[in-house]
C-alpha cells in the first residue's frame, strides 16, 4: 500500500447519550465512507486517530474517575497512493448531511514525512464462529479462544456495517498494532490490512 496522501475526517461528538455519541456517529459516517471503498476497491486504507481535543477530554475523564479512559477515536484518516483518488472520495461524501453536520474534513494532502513518528497496522479482529465451535466440540482450546476473543473484541474500536448481499448488519472490530515496516499489501473492502497481505500506515500528529 502506497500511503502517499491522506484525508482526515474528524467526527464532532456530542454530550447526547443517544444517537449522537461518538461511537454512533463514527459508525454512521464510516458507512458513508465504506460505500465509496466498495465503488473504488483497494484504493483506500483506513487509520484511526485521536484529535488533541479528544485527548484533552479523555485526560479530564481520567482525572475525574481515577482510571485510564478507553481510547475514543474521533478521526478517520484515509490514505491513498494518489491524491486524485482522495479528491474523488471527498466529492462523493461531502454532500451527505451527516458528514456536513457532524464532521470536519481537510483537503487531501501529502503525508508530512518530516512529522511521521512511526507505523501502525489496522486489521480486522476475527472471532471464531459458533458454527466452527460446533465442529470442534471436543477441542476446549478452540472454545476458550472464541470466548476470549469475544471478550477482547469489546475493548477494541469497531464499525457496524451491512452485508451487500443480505443487508444484515454485523460488527467489524479493529485490531491496531505498531509495525516496523510499511509492507506491500493491499487494503480489503473495509480499508484494513489482511493478515496474509499486511501493510502499515504512517503515524503523525493530527491537528
Amino acid at each position: 500500500m502506497q500511503a502517499n496522501f491522506y484525508l482526515d475526517i474528524r467526527i464532532m461528538d456530542s454530550a447526547d447519550d443517544g444517537e449522537l455519541t461518538l461511537a454512533h456517529l463514527r459508525n454512521q459516517i464510516y458507512s458513508i465512507v465504506h460505500a465509496v471503498f466498495r465503488q473504488m476497491p483497494a484504493k483506500f486504507a483506513l487509520a484511526l486517530e485521536i484529535s488533541p481535543r479528544q485527548q484533552r477530554k479523555m485526560q479530564a475523564k481520567e482525572l475525574k474517575y481515577g482510571y485510564p479512559a478507553l481510547p475514543h477515536y474521533d478521526v478517520l484518516r484515509i490514505f491513498a497512493a494518489e491524491q486524485n483518488d482522495l479528491e474523488q472520495l471527498l466529492e462523493k461524501i461531502k454532500g451527505h448531511w451527516k458528514v456536513r453536520d457532524y464532521a470536519v474534513l481537510n483537503n487531501p494532502a501529502a503525508v508530512p514525512a518530516a512529522k511521521v513518528t512511526g507505523l501502525r497496522s489496522y486489521f480486522r479482529f476475527r472471532i471464531p464462529t459458533l458454527k466452527a465451535e460446533r465442529h470442534l466440540q471436543n477441542n476446549p482450546v478452540q472454545e476458550s479462544l472464541h470466548a476470549r476473543r469475544l471478550k477482547d473484541a469489546k475493548k477494541l474500536p469497531y464499525f457496524k456495517v451491512s452485508s451487500q448481499s443480505t443487508g444484515q448488519a454485523f460488527t467489524v472490530p479493529v485490531r491496531i498494532e505498531d509495525a516496523a515496516e510499511s509492507g506491500q499489501g493491499l487494503p480489503d473492502g473495509y480499508g484494513l490490512a489482511r493478515q496474509s497481505q499486511p501493510f502499515a500506515l504512517p503515524v503523525f500528529e493530527v491537528n
